[in-house]
């Protein structure tokens, strides 16, 4: 077991001490002074000043190996946030993917359904400081927009509502233009 700066300190001084205590016991104290009595005193006296100083010490370590635990748990909890955002923006690109293949199939509520929950993984991932920190918000918040408009456009034809402003393949590119972003953001994510 190594010892630390502190404790090598109190180490070396305690010895001192000892030495000085002993060096006066003998030297500078007269003989009736010196009986049994003065000397577990002056020792005992000493002896408790050398364990508040060891006390002190110790509660030092404790602290500092506390601050560390803390830092060491803040980092771990950040990075354990940092890669349920990156599972769930690759969970994003693959529902993208999906949506892309019903719309193609021509599998429309399917297609809502899933763009549905996309919007809801969007949504949490937009409250997240690292895709905040990595990525133009406002960008991130356009394209969240759009996907909500595409949802009640796709909810209204599959209701029957006609509406001239409908475009599928609009949607389409809309789900491509945002798999790219999400990609970009997971990318920057993975790479910190």
């Amino acid at each position: 077991m190594r010892l630390s700066k502190n404790k090598k300190s109190i180490a070396f001084f305690t010895f001192l001490g000892f030495i000085t205590l002993i060096a006066l016991f003998f030297w500078k104290l007269d003989t009736k002074e010196r009986s049994l009595s003065n000397a577990f005193t002056i020792f005992g006296t000493y002896l408790s000043l050398i364990g508040i100083l060891i006390s002190i010490s110790q509660i030092q370590d404790v602290a500092s190996i506390n601050e560390s635990t803390k830092q060491a748990i803040d980092d771990s909890i950040h990075r354990l946030n940092q890669l349920v955002v990156i599972a769930d923006l690759s969970k994003a690109i693959k529902i993208i993917e999906e949506i892309q293949q019903f719309i193609q199939q021509h599998n429309y509520p399917i297609a809502l359904i899933r763009m549905k929950d996309l919007k809801t993984i969007l949504i949490q991932a937009k409250h997240n400081q690292d895709v905040l920190t990595n990525f133009n918000t406002t960008l991130f918040e356009i394209n969240v927009n759009e996907l909500i408009k595409d949802i009640f456009k796709l909810e209204d034809y599959i209701l029957g509502v006609r509406n001239r402003n409908f475009n599928i393949s609009k949607i389409s590119k809309n789900l491509g233009a945002l798999s790219t972003i999400l990609t970009i953001v997971e990318t920057k994510l993975k790479n910190n």
